[in-house]
């Protein structure tokens, strides 16, 4: 079976490495990855030049790029390498969790999904910590699990729990979501245990509570403010019904086997569910993607419960070619590797344009004249390829907090049509780039640049077909 896994994982990485050397343009949010990957490389730590930092916020994840970028060079690729690694992990990780709540046959089945379907793929394939943390959230159930099943507290399971949840909260504040659902977990299970460490616990607790306060205060802040649980169930039933209609067969099964083994991963895709779709405002797939895989264990254990049924004794050859009817016939699965994979094929909410193509235009532009001006509705993006302190002014409505200078370009805010229109008195030569889904742009901005300044360039796709188009314009006045 050990030779079955490695050929999976060989096969995973060559399926998710392919395409991702035509380093298409990052999305926003990759673009904050790789600014401070930039800035660790030319200045030894993740801060900008004008001394801004995130704190521990994804601190892992701009190392790990930075790294990464100093091998195979400070790209896309380099950037969102390594994504691929924790992409390949999770197929061992899988199976290895798979094999211990249930059977190898599971831990096969499940692995075998992992590497084929698109979701996994595609996101293995992005500057951005959840691929990361889906693979820490599946070994810290693990050591959670095989910790709960010991009589005796055992350290070296604890130690590698808490080592799992510190790596996963340096990557993403999602990650602290780990600490709070496995020390559930073991006090529903192992509460004694609590009674006679009770004061560690608290000095576990105080130093994390400190250091990740704010992105706890973040999310707490959030609750009862959105109700995003459509939007996920539409997600899962809609785009992935197969998987969750084997998973209910696995969790039925289990239940009729009187098996508990299944209850941490209910806990976990329960408590994700519930802080995704009640504590974080926006609706993002990716908020649940972390905890995906104990979906797919569950429909693993359905397909094999099913197997059984149909094939009777000795069933790992044909339940392995029903896996692969499965996953040649499945729409959300391939078998033929595809040079890219769009964010948008499940839910439409990430806008994917070619940047650089935006960029390199306006990068030409500024270069023929000093005198002109940059002004944009987002700061990362410019800061990332035109430069540090680039970006001369930022579009942004107004909040409850204004600022003058925005913290990560230092670029000087507008938050009015008025004030736009004043810097375009002052300033007689500028470049305006706006898209076509922030909502935190100034009203009557967009109209007035329509009417009133020249459209010198409009991009709307990142690749030749894509499930949807977000239109980027970029605007001037004063050019010859």
């Amino acid at each position: 079976m050990k030779k079955v896994l490695i050929m999976l994982m060989l096969i995973g990485f060559f399926y998710r490495v392919y395409g991702l050397t035509d380093n298409h343009s990052f999305w926003t949010d990759e673009n904050h990855v790789a600014i401070f990957a930039r800035a660790i490389l030319e200045r030894g730590k993740p801060v900008l030049a004008n001394d801004y930092s995130t704190g521990v916020y994804q601190w892992l994840q701009y190392w790990l790029s930075a790294i990464s970028a100093k091998v195979f060079g400070l790209n896309e690729f380099g950037i969102r390498f390594p994504s691929i690694i924790f992409g390949v992990l999770t197929i061992w990780a899988v199976y290895l969790l798979g094999k211990e709540l249930f059977s190898e046959n599971v831990g096969l089945v499940a692995a075998l999904f992992t590497v084929f379907l698109k979701i996994e793929i595609l996101w293995s394939h992005q500057a951005r910590p959840y691929q990361a943390l889906q693979f820490f959230y599946l070994l810290s159930v693990y050591f959670v699990y095989k910790l709960a099943k010991e009589e005796k507290f055992n350290w070296h399971y604890f130690i590698s729990f808490l080592a799992i949840g510190i790596l996963a909260s340096l990557m993403h504040g999602l990650g602290l979501v780990i600490f709070f659902v496995g020390f559930l977990y073991l006090l529903l299970l192992r509460f004694f245990w609590f009674k006679k460490w009770a004061g560690m616990g608290i000095l576990i607790t105080l130093p994390f509570g400190y250091y990740f306060w704010p992105q706890i205060l973040a999310v707490a802040s959030g609750f009862a403010q959105a109700n995003n649980l459509f939007y996920y169930r539409v997600f899962l039933w809609h785009n992935y019904s197969l998987l969750v209609f084997l998973g209910l067969v696995g969790f039925l099964s289990c239940i009729f086997k009187k098996r508990s083994s299944w209850q941490i991963l209910v806990l976990f895709l329960a408590i994700q569910g519930m802080i995704a779709s009640f504590f974080l405002t926006q609706p993002f797939v990716r908020y649940f993607y972390i905890v995906f895989p104990f979906l797919v264990l569950l429909s693993a254990v359905g397909l094999v419960e099913i197997a059984k049924i149909i094939f009777k004794k000795h069933q790992l050859l044909p339940l392995t070619v029903l896996a692969l009817v499965i996953i040649a016939m499945g729409h959300k699965f391939t078998l033929k590797p595809r040079r890219v994979y769009s964010l948008n094929e499940d839910m439409q909410e990430v806008p994917e344009v070619d940047w650089k193509k935006v960029y390199n235009f306006v990068g030409e532009k500024l270069n023929q004249d000093e005198d002109i001006i940059l002004v944009t509705n987002w700061s990362d993006l410019p800061v990332w390829y035109l430069g540090e302190e680039e970006l001369d002014y930022l579009i942004r409505k107004s909040g409850k907090v204004e600022v003058k200078k925005d913290p990560v370009s230092s670029a000087t805010l507008i938050y009015s049509l008025g004030e736009f229109r004043d810097i375009i008195k002052t300033k007689k030569k500028g470049i305006l780039v706006i898209d076509s889904w922030d909502d935190r742009v100034p009203e009557g901005i967009r109209e007035y640049c329509r009417d009133d300044l020249n459209k010198e360039l409009e991009i709307d796709r990142l690749y030749p077909i894509q499930p949807r188009y977000w239109p980027v314009e970029v605007y001037s006045w004063g050019l010859d």
